[in-house]
């Protein structure tokens, strides 16, 4: 696959890319584009350009930053694992694109002070980093 593959209708699949260059593994693109197709060009439609700042992460790129064992960023296809993206729009505030989220049924939603994490896990889990 090239990096012009389309993640939905705003966004590519590179632009998930880890951050250490290792690409997002071929068999998460179906989580992905349900990630996009649901969630986040929704977002990008009401709150303007939406930038991708965490989608994928290698083990070592999540090792470096410090990330959880098991996050969910690192794209795993155990049962009831999704994928997940740390987003910023161009409009809005963090607590209206978690809030918009969150009423368009989003597994995990983590509110920050200038981005939010959501997730396709099975199930509800809610947090403020």
């Amino acid at each position: 696959m090239t990096g012009s593959r389309r993640a939905g209708r705003h966004f590519l699949v590179s632009e998930f890319d880890s951050r250490d260059g290792v690409k997002v593994p071929r068999d998460s693109y179906r989580e992905l584009e349900k990630l996009v197709r649901e969630l986040l060009d929704p977002l990008r439609d009401r709150y303007g350009v939406t930038t991708v700042l965490s989608g994928f992460r290698s083990d070592a790129h999540n090792s470096a930053v410090g990330g959880a064992a098991r996050s969910w960023h690192k794209y795993s296809h155990e049962p009831g694992r999704g994928v997940a993206a740390d987003v910023r729009c161009a409009r809005g505030t963090p607590r209206d694109w978690r809030d918009f989220l969150d009423r368009r049924g989003a597994g995990g939603l983590g509110l920050y002070r200038d981005f939010v994490h959501v997730d396709t896990r099975v199930g509800r889990a809610r947090w403020i980093g």
